[in-house]
């Protein structure tokens, strides 16, 4: 554990190696830029052993010409250094492309099934890399190995001095292997408890009526309660822990000043060195130990940020919706089921299993069961959001999983139980990438009785859905997402519950549009509880039947 420190350099190491060409320009700029910060100890050593010693005003102007003129160039290296590592920072917008477009790209039953997956936490890493990995960063780390020039020159000046500095610079690095794993952890555990007081702060604001209607302010309070004892506790253990060894490194510089100026001074007695050496080797000192200082300081951050990485890397290895496969060209919309079982992770019994059912074009199949029997999850399954774990479905003759999930989706009409959309336009929200003329979208609103709602505002159907959409009322939603759905002129329909929380006016409208959509032969696929729907159907399938769901050609009948 006390090795771990290249490992938390690797991050940006491995960035500048990505570039050679970059990373060699950057370290002959930061050689210069150590070269020229030993102008200002040569001027003073100068001043004092030939100015003050002579008092030559000529001898005075053209050092004091010359040690502006060094720190002009100085300034710019040093700004022309940053600028070209800040090209570095390219890196850590390329993490943000990737993390965006595996989030877009990523198995929708990843985000089904983990219940515990938190976007914040990406957010969280993704802000952490950023601010970290930076050029400060990077320079922070690229100058340590320089220190060399600052430690060459004191033992050019005097060997003793040399030693003296050597041993201030080099044993803060050993001691700090025997508080950096503890202050790593107390870090990680910080963090922890930042994540956990975040989810809690998210709890009692989104769900501020039920705590309060309920009266379940005390069990928050008792969460927060036990919460904050831990965090004061990890809190404080930590900033101790880290002051600690801040105050050895300040005390480290001061020490080394006072013994510097100490032992020099006995030097330059028994003339050994000049007293313009003595305050030169000073200045020298306090460059070397400055660049440690800086990265003890660094370590801590950069360790989270090495952690945030690592996290980000197997976020980014999670697997990606497959876009490969085949497209039927004709397709006209029969759906077959064999031998079906799905099983949600961590439960011991099947959702269900030995699910066998055909449904061909222009018919309707309507899924029933009590609430949490598996209707959803059959939708999902049948459309390809969930994975199942075994049986086949075939669209019409091939296999679902060999079609491509482009085609498939292009080819659906699908309507959720709960309607979820994104900040934008309600216009975006229903059309997405197609391109629908206007007459063909009045027929759509009016057909999800949704067109008296769009008339009624202003901006119509460029109406902005602010908070993404979740201030609306639930049914006006539920049109909503009828709407998206029927925005695709799929063969395949599949609504999940879509009379459920509406009003008879919303439930007259889909009844209606179950019927329009049977006479344009379309095959439908609907999961509900309602009778309406239910004795429209031409196959019931029963989920509450355990183990193998009961399947009734009501047709037949």
């Amino acid at each position: 554990m006390g090795y771990a420190q290249p490992i938390d350099m690797y991050e940006i190491f491995n960035r500048l190696k990505s570039n050679p060409n970059l990373f060699a320009k950057i370290i002959v700029a930061s050689l210069f830029v150590n070269l020229l910060a030993l102008a200002t100890p040569i001027y003073v050593i100068q001043v004092l052993q030939r100015y003050v010693a002579y008092g030559v005003t000529s001898t005075l102007v053209t050092l004091v010409v010359g040690i502006i003129f060094v720190t002009v160039f100085e300034f710019f290296f040093r700004n022309i250094r940053h600028r070209m590592t800040r090209e570095t920072e390219s890196v850590n917008a390329s993490l943000s492309d990737k993390v965006m477009k595996k989030i877009v790209s990523i198995k929708s039953s990843f985000y089904l099934l983990q219940k515990n997956f938190r976007p914040d936490i990406v957010t969280k890493n993704l802000n952490t890399v950023q601010n970290t990995f930076n050029a400060t960063t990077t320079l922070t780390l690229i100058d340590v190995p320089f220190v060399l020039i600052f430690l060459i020159s004191l033992f050019l000046i005097h060997y003793q001095l040399g030693i003296i500095a050597s041993l201030f610079i080099f044993t803060p690095l050993i001691i700090l292997n025997f508080y950096r794993n503890k202050i790593n952890q107390l870090s990680e555990n910080s963090n922890q408890l930042a994540l956990v007081t975040a989810r809690l702060h998210d709890n009692s604001s989104s769900r501020f009526e039920t705590i309060k209607y309920f009266n379940l302010i005390n069990a928050v309070k008792k969460s927060w309660t036990s919460l904050m004892s831990k965090w004061i506790e990890v809190s404080e253990n930590l900033d101790a822990n880290k002051n600690v060894f801040t105050s050895f490194m300040s005390a480290s510089a001061t020490l080394l000043t006072i013994i510097i100026i100490a032992w020099g001074a006995v030097l330059a007695v028994n003339g050994e060195i000049s007293v313009g050496a003595l305050i030169g080797a000073n200045i020298l000192a306090g460059r070397a130990i400055s660049p440690i200082i800086r990265l003890v300081q660094s370590l801590e951050p950069i360790h989270r940020s090495t952690i945030a990485v690592r996290e980000l890397n197997r976020f980014l290895s999670l697997p990606e919706d497959s876009q490969q496969g085949s497209e039927i060209k004709e397709f006209e919309g029969k759906l077959t089921v064999k031998d079906l079982q799905f099983q949600y992770p961590d439960t011991k019994i099947p959702l269900f299993e030995n699910l066998n059912f055909t449904i061909k074009q222009g018919e309707l199949a309507v899924v029933t069961g009590s609430n949490g029997s598996g209707k959803s999850t059959l939708i999902k399954n049948l459309i390809r959001l969930l994975e199942f774990n075994r049986g086949q479905i075939f669209y019409d003759s091939i296999e679902l999983s060999q079609l491509s999930l482009t085609w498939v989706r292009n080819n659906l009409m699908y309507m959720p139980q709960e309607p979820k959309f994104v900040d934008g336009l309600l216009l975006d929200n229903l059309i997405g990438l197609n391109e629908i003329k206007k007459d063909k979208m009045d027929e759509i609103l009016d057909s999800a009785d949704l067109l008296d709602y769009v008339n009624s505002d202003p901006k119509g159907i460029h109406m902005p859905l602010n908070n993404r959409g979740e201030d609306l009322p639930f049914g006006i939603r539920k049109r909503m997402a009828l709407a998206r759905a029927l925005a695709i002129s799929g063969q395949i329909v599949a609504f999940d519950e879509p009379t459920e929380s509406i009003d008879e006016r919303g439930k007259k409208a889909i009844y209606k549009l179950i019927g329009i959509l049977l006479e344009k032969n379309k095959t439908l696929i609907i999961s509900s509880q309602d009778e309406e729907i239910i004795t429209k159907a031409d196959l019931k399938i029963d989920l509450d039947s355990k183990p193998v769901p009961l399947v009734t050609d009501i047709r037949k009948k």
